[in-house]
């Protein structure tokens, strides 16, 4: 049975359109996954933006959606959504963009029985029925690029394109082999250093934020572990399965990414039939946050292509 962080305070849910308006409003804790009453709401208005909440599978979700046309479902990094970068209202001018925090992250639920990438990934696979997505652009970065993956493998019927950033999920190497750095066991500026090109861009001053946040934070953190503690960040089978992936399949890697190298996207690569490799000069880790227009620009190249 899985323990959850003590002490962590209550939480509100709101719901808003791109005016600021609050549409819903709940008070929920961390971690319960009581079911709160669903929202519907258009969400493929022009210039749309709004925060909502869906239940799915019994799982409360924290969606994000911005923009209008061909949905593109987004699978965030195991550092959180950050939505308040630039990459999503970028990818917004061309797509309608769904972005659920994963349960444990920001004000999605995390059950006790939701504790494996599998488990994710048939939770996302009945969001993308639910919200009856179609040709839609599947798109994951770092840990949310191993959860679209394992979703693409089972079922590919509802996507059209998958786009993979700097994922983690495989082992490439021997057994003694590292192929992902131990985010876990290292230090923030340590993390910084090789999940950065410039680590200045990602920096936080976490002196300045609200206990909540911080809660937040702490919450999402022991959320990343449960997920990809052991084996560490990756399934021992998932490599032998990714010939069943048959749509077509970019892999964006930062040319600095110390967390996993370009060298191991290439493995990635080898594996996915017809799958492409693009590499963003001057980002690490996370090219979506430290060159979102870059980032952007090569996805639309990639799904605009025939």
């Amino acid at each position: 049975m899985r323990s959850r962080p003590a002490g962590l305070s209550p939480f509100r849910v709101s719901t808003k359109t791109s005016s600021g308006k609050v549409l819903l409003s709940a008070i929920a804790l961390p971690g319960l996954s009581r079911r709160p009453t669903a929202l519907t709401l258009p969400a493929n208005n022009a210039g749309s933006s709004m925060t909502r909440s869906i239940v799915v599978a019994g799982v409360s979700l924290e969606l994000e959606e911005r923009g209008q046309g061909r949905p593109l479902l987004f699978l965030h990094a195991g550092e959180g959504l950050q939505p308040q970068r630039a990459w999503l209202d970028l990818l917004a001018r061309h797509y309608r963009v769904i972005a659920p925090h994963h349960p444990g992250w920001g004000n999605s639920a995390l059950p006790t029985w939701l504790s494996s990438v599998d488990d994710l990934a048939y939770l996302y696979l009945d969001l993308a029925a639910a919200l009856q997505l179609d040709d839609a652009i599947l798109v994951g970065a770092c840990f949310g690029g191993w959860v679209a993956t394992e979703m693409a493998v089972r079922d590919t019927r509802r996507v059209s394109k998958l786009a993979l950033i700097d994922p983690l999920g495989i082992k490439v190497g021997g057994v003694m082999d590292r192929d992902i750095a131990d985010m876990h066991a290292m230090t923030r500026p340590e993390f910084m250093r090789l999940a950065w090109a410039d680590p200045a861009k990602g920096e936080i001053d976490y002196t300045q934020l609200p206990e909540l946040e911080l809660a937040a934070i702490a919450r999402s953190r022991e959320a990343f572990a449960v997920f990809g503690w052991k084996p560490y960040m990756h399934n021992p089978r998932l490599k032998r399965w990714l010939h069943r992936i048959d749509i077509p399949t970019l892999l964006l890697w930062g040319a600095q990414d110390g967390i996993v190298s370009t060298s191991y996207g290439t493995a990635w690569c080898d594996e996915i039939p017809g799958a492409l490799l693009e590499v963003v000069a001057n980002a690490g880790h996370f090219p979506h946050w430290e060159q979102p227009e870059e980032f952007a620009d090569a996805l639309v190249r990639f799904i605009d292509s025939k």
